[in-house]
């Protein structure tokens, strides 16, 4: 039972409950909750804006982030049209990203063992100039004008 008690913990200890969040949000004043939602709203110009910009670039994106500030991408394809191959896609793909395009993205095997090979995790936590930088920087390496 150690696999299943593992993942039941991993739930616990990621992040804070439902309930607590709950009784936290009851203590907040109403500038509190500005606050909050002006951040809310930037992280999702953020997403709405990063997403479609992967997508773009030959990273298909199957699920649209809803309560995160993480991407999974599918980098498969294109790895495969920039020459990148191995056991773990995801793994040689993010080593060459932060190579070749000097971005630090995260392998898909850090998140689970289905399909992972193929995936990349991006953070869309940092400024919107820092995302409109990386797009840049993938960008060109993706269309080969970074030698790959």
């Amino acid at each position: 039972l150690v696999p299943v008690v593992e993942r039941l913990a991993q739930n616990l200890f990621i992040c804070a409950s439902t309930v607590s969040q709950y009784a936290a949000l009851a203590c907040f004043e109403p500038e509190s909750i500005a606050e909050y939602e002006r951040r809310r709203a930037e992280f999702k110009a953020r997403r709405d804006w990063f997403i479609p910009q992967l997508q773009a670039t030959g990273l298909d994106v199957p699920v649209m982030p809803d309560g995160a500030f993480y991407a999974w991408a599918d980098c498969s394809a294109l790895a495969e049209r920039l020459g990148i191959s191995g056991t773990d896609t995801s793994w040689d793909f993010a080593f060459e990203a932060m190579k070749k395009a000097h971005l630090a993205i995260t392998p898909g095997r850090d998140f689970g063992s289905d399909q992972t090979a193929r995936f990349v995790r991006f953070s869309t936590a940092s400024s919107m100039a820092h995302l409109e930088e990386s797009v840049e920087r993938l960008r060109a390496w993706a269309s080969g004008a970074v030698p790959a």
